[in-house]
């Protein structure tokens, strides 16, 4: 992962996980990402992008602490996938992404694409 603040380790679990969803005119939904490891230090996140519609507001929690928007734009289109937060914002227990559709009529798929990683602790073994 280049350009990445911290950069992973050789035994960081690398996250891409897009998901999707239909919102009709005046719905949100919210993504949430959580880790997949038993024990984990936590996640590196340096890009977190959406799908970009007019008439739409894009808001990202990192652990309930508000990190962007509400915004008319999302923080990085999904094709894009431009490294947002430099460095990147580091969190513990979830990741949340919610998307609104303030269009009055018209239904949208929106598409959030978290990309980053999932620290691992290495247990046992020496350098």
């Amino acid at each position: 992962m280049s350009n990445v603040v911290p950069p992973p380790n050789e035994y960081d679990v690398p996250v891409n996980e897009p998901l999707s969803t239909t919102l009709a005119g005046g719905e949100r939904a919210t993504f949430t990402y959580q880790p997949s490891q038993q024990t984990t230090p936590g996640f590196v996140m340096p890009i977190v992008s959406a799908s970009k519609h007019a008439e739409s507001s894009y808001t990202v929690w990192f652990d309930d602490r508000q990190v962007y928007g509400p915004a008319p734009v999302p923080p990085t289109d999904i094709d894009d996938l431009a490294v947002t937060f430099m460095p990147a914002y580091e969190f513990t227990e979830e990741l949340r992404v919610r998307c609104e559709n303030l269009s009055a009529n018209t239904t949208r798929r929106y598409t959030v694409q978290p990309v980053g990683y999932e620290k691992v602790d290495r247990q046992g073994g020496g350098e």
